[in-house]
């Protein structure tokens, strides 16, 4: 019953952790591809020379994610094991930015469990964030605290994020956003590691996360066509990181 309990609550901790790492980054390093490379971090010259069992397989996802599938699996850096997941939305990057950066946007529509937010810095490229979420009983409601930066340009953007504070032990991760088709359309790739802070096996960790991660970003990705196809309003306030980018 603990075991069953705790595994529980851990999809639950997952949840609100991956609906609030959606719109934060950090001075963390990096934990997935850059825009425009390799999503595993591999050389150019090697992706342009992998083996045909790999390009078949990279065709098959590729026609996966062109069906609107959400594909999540995992990612060995180091010592760490992360959780990663990608998916297509069918609007270019610069109408993604601004509602997957901006953590009002996750209050109000995606996760409903955030019960407070208070931006503790707002800079155009970094950010701070408290978070108040409510979890479930008879677990306390829990804050954290997430430090941020964000990297934007026309090839796309980058979201690194990782806890600075608060009841979690550790979560980090990333998100990379790619334009697709011309840029008319974009994926997103996500990776994070998280660390509840009490007793529980990382593999049940690691599968809560897992089973969570496609909700968020399919709620991720309704929200957005919300806003651009069924004409709703963005949400206010926001914060100065998801303006849309401007080339200098």
């Amino acid at each position: 019953m603990v075991l069953l309990f705790r595994r529980d609550a851990v999809r639950l901790l997952a949840l609100l952790s991956i609906c609030t790492s959606a719109s934060l980054v950090s001075n963390s390093p990096s934990f997935a591809a850059q825009p425009g490379q390799a999503l595993h971090n591999e050389p150019k010259d090697h992706a342009e020379h992998r083996a045909p069992a790999e390009k078949k397989e990279d065709t098959a996802v590729n026609e996966r994610l062109e069906k609107g599938e959400i594909i999540v699996g995992y990612k060995t850096i180091g010592d760490t094991k992360f959780v990663t997941g990608r998916m297509i939305i069918n609007q270019p990057p610069e109408k993604i930015w601004p509602i997957m950066v901006n953590p009002y946007e996750f209050k109000g529509t995606i996760s409903p469990r955030m019960t407070d937010l208070s931006v503790l810095v707002d800079q155009a490229n970094t950010s701070t964030l408290k978070v108040n979420m409510d979890v479930m009983f008879p677990i306390p409601p829990i804050t954290y605290i997430v430090k941020s930066k964000y990297e934007h340009s026309a090839l796309g953007g980058k979201i690194d994020f990782w806890r600075i504070g608060g009841t979690l032990r550790d979560f980090r991760g990333q998100w990379i956003m790619i334009p697709r088709e011309h840029g008319t359309k974009t994926e997103l790739a996500y990776s994070m590691y998280l660390d509840p802070g009490f007793y529980v096996p990382q593999w049940i960790v690691r599968q809560g996360v897992k089973a969570e991660l496609p909700k968020t970003l399919e709620a991720l990705r309704t929200r957005v066509k919300s806003v651009w196809e069924d004409s709703h309003k963005l949400a206010h306030p926001s914060i100065l990181a998801a303006a849309p980018y401007k080339a200098i």
